[in-house]
């Protein structure tokens, strides 16, 4: 962080975002990243089934660490991580009030950084053969199906994953599940929307936000109505950012 980012990282009304490239990563930046992790992190990866995904899950969780070190004022390594009653990662009881919240797609991955307020995010891109019409028609509200299937053609994707990730970051931020949250409408076309969520699993007010990052499409959802700037930042492999 440079100074300006110490200066507000206490603020609860920033989010800070941190988009990665997974791919590419030197041995050392690898070996950096992969001595960040704790011991379930590397239970986890364990269990995917090929090597770039586990080269790409250590980049990821490599960097979360990492930057919840600097916010908390410790090495990655003594960052301590435990999982709420629906398994979202959190600090433990009595650690500062730091949220984070981690997205991937492919190549790709985004980490949100809050403090005060709940924090989710989600990052997603265009998929060819996504029965897009059928899901929508089933699992969308009628204003938001109407609002997906209105636009043109070639926009529908865009249009889509606008809405999708914006429910993905709101039940991220909640602690809940998509399957909760893909009937919870999240706004019109506008980029930001304030959601009232009345559902088992997902209530509260939650502040929901369309993101512009360098790859596919995103949005980032963050506690309470009160509105908030997104300061973003690219991660440079080598050093960090």
């Amino acid at each position: 962080m440079d100074a300006e980012d110490r200066t507000d990282q206490d603020r609860t009304d920033v989010v800070r975002l941190w988009y990665m490239e997974l791919d590419g990563l030197s041995a050392a930046d690898h070996r950096r990243l992969d001595s960040a992790l704790g011991d379930e992190e590397r239970a986890r990866r364990a269990s995917y089934p090929d090597s770039r995904s586990r080269a790409r899950f250590t980049a990821a969780h490599g960097v979360l660490r990492i930057l919840l070190g600097r916010f908390l004022g410790v090495p990655a390594t003594e960052v301590r991580m435990r999982c709420g009653p629906l398994g979202k990662p959190t600090l433990p009881p009595g650690a500062p009030p730091v949220h984070f919240s981690l997205s991937h797609s492919g190549g790709h991955a985004v980490a949100a950084v809050s403090v005060g307020r709940e924090v989710g995010v989600d990052l997603d891109r265009p998929r060819d053969g996504f029965p897009l019409e059928a899901f929508v028609r089933r699992y969308f509200s009628p204003a938001e199906r109407d609002l997906v299937l209105g636009a043109p053609p070639d926009e529908r994707q865009r249009v889509f994953l606008a809405l999708w990730t914006r429910k993905e970051a709101l039940v991220k931020a909640a602690g809940s599940g998509i399957a909760v949250g893909v009937r919870q409408q999240v706004g019109g076309p506008a980029g930001a929307a304030v959601v009232k969520a009345n559902r088992p699993r997902l209530r509260g007010t939650w502040r929901v936000q369309d993101l512009s990052p360098p790859f596919g499409v995103g949005a980032v959802a963050l506690e309470h109505s009160r509105p908030y700037r997104v300061v973003a930042h690219e991660w440079a492999a080598t050093g960090g950012s």
